[in-house]
């Protein structure tokens, strides 16, 4: 059997063919940019970010850049080339990247010791007196730290902008169906549509989500070159959606609840099966939405022979992150002589994503865990308490 990291729904069929004919009938509207399709996807994903305004972008990294100088964070924006915004250092390009494009600093933020994300505490010790914001990254689907981390902001007058492109769908809070929706909890949010996303279009596609309306219409204004009504009226650029993106994403939409519960109960059954090998799982936080499975190995050699295992038996996987922030060579700089990021390095060595996505079928999920189990019992597998994290 032969399972691939990721399946797109859009790939089977009667999907492909409903798909089809959708993008057709956009075909022959003749309006294929920021146009009916666009405005009432932005309404919909209002009503799933209960009533935040929504405003379509261009991709997922757009959207945090257009977060940022909407809120006027860094010299691009209206701010200071000296603001500094907290980042965590074990997370995609894309968040140090488009804090540079906004004109203003990353700082990077370490792991907590036994978690991908930090936690807010982390957060405190790496503030300065020219942080203006902190990126709250939901990775891999989990957004439990942002009740915390959101309280600390207001109590502290720093701006909180999450990027939800790995959580959207999830809650934090009061629980699973209680708390509040991931990207309702800070100042902005910027999702992406990337194709293997919770919620994903056919493409690159994104959009943000603002707590004041008034960042919202400045943010139509710069992913539009900032014109309105025949006039630019500000400097911005083009991070507009295509219509035939905000099309999929509709039918998305449609199998979105769907999806998600698909998601949980796989993570589910990935969880109760695995609960006694000697590998490290994911925490099982109350509303996560499981975008991705990591796991954690001892170290980078077993993790490598572990992938091999599975491999040979068909299964895909995939290394997030080779590298922290702070040590890619593009980034370093910007660390400077901060010093190590001890947590965030390690996971870097030893984490591994496994298939997980709704188009999964009941036989390759027990394939799939059947696997997983002898690959990790095989022999010159690792201890069990060699997983546990540095004390």
């Amino acid at each position: 059997m032969k399972i691939p990291l990721f399946r797109p729904a859009a790939c089977a069929e009667p999907t492909a063919a409903r798909l089809a004919q959708s993008l057709a009938g956009v075909l022959r509207s003749g309006t294929y940019i920021l146009g009916p399709q666009v405005q009432s996807l932005e309404t919909r994903l209002s009503a799933l970010l209960q009533g935040r305004e929504t405003v379509a972008a261009g991709s997922g990294s757009e959207a945090l850049l257009l977060a940022f100088k909407s809120l006027g964070i860094g010299n691009a924006g209206g701010g200071d080339a000296l603001d500094e915004v907290l980042v965590p250092a074990y997370t995609f390009v894309a968040c140090a990247e488009a804090v540079l494009a906004a004109g203003a600093r990353p700082v990077f933020v370490d792991s907590a010791p036994d978690d991908f994300i930090p936690m807010p505490e982390d957060f405190r010790k790496a503030r300065t007196p020219r942080t203006r914001a902190i990126l709250a990254v939901g990775l891999f689907g989990d957004a439990s730290n942002l009740p915390e981390l959101a309280d600390w902001c207001r109590d502290e007058g720093l701006l909180l902008v999450e990027d939800v492109a790995q959580c959207l769908g999830a809650r934090a809070g009061d629980g699973a169906t209680t708390g509040h929706a991931a990207g309702t909890w800070g100042d902005a949010a910027a999702m992406s549509f990337y194709p293997t996303k919770t919620l994903g279009a056919a493409g690159d596609a994104g959009a943000l989500a603002f707590k004041d309306p008034r960042h919202a219409d400045k943010a139509r204004l710069l992913r539009n070159h900032g014109y309105r009504d025949g006039v630019h009226r500000c400097l911005g650029h083009n991070s507009r959606m295509d219509e035939l993106q905000a099309c999929l994403l509709h039918a998305a939409l449609d199998d979105f609840p769907a999806n998600l519960a698909r998601r949980r109960a796989i993570a589910a059954r990935y969880l109760a099966a695995w609960s006694d090998l000697p590998m490290r799982l994911p925490k099982d936080s109350a509303g996560h939405a499981w975008n991705y499975f990591v796991v954690r190995l001892p170290g980078p050699l077993e993790r490598e022979n572990f992938a091999a295992r599975l491999a040979a038996s068909g299964i895909a996987t995939r290394v997030y992150y080779e590298q922290p922030l702070h040590l890619h060579e593009a980034l370093r700089p910007w660390h400077g002589d901060r010093g190590a990021l001890p947590h965030s390095e390690r996971l870097a060595g030893c984490s591994l994503a496994l298939p997980l996505y709704p188009m999964l079928d009941d036989e390759e999920i027990g394939y799939i865990i059947d696997a997983v189990r002898q690959a990790a019992r095989a022999p010159g597998a690792p201890h069990p308490t060699t997983c546990q994290p540095p004390s």
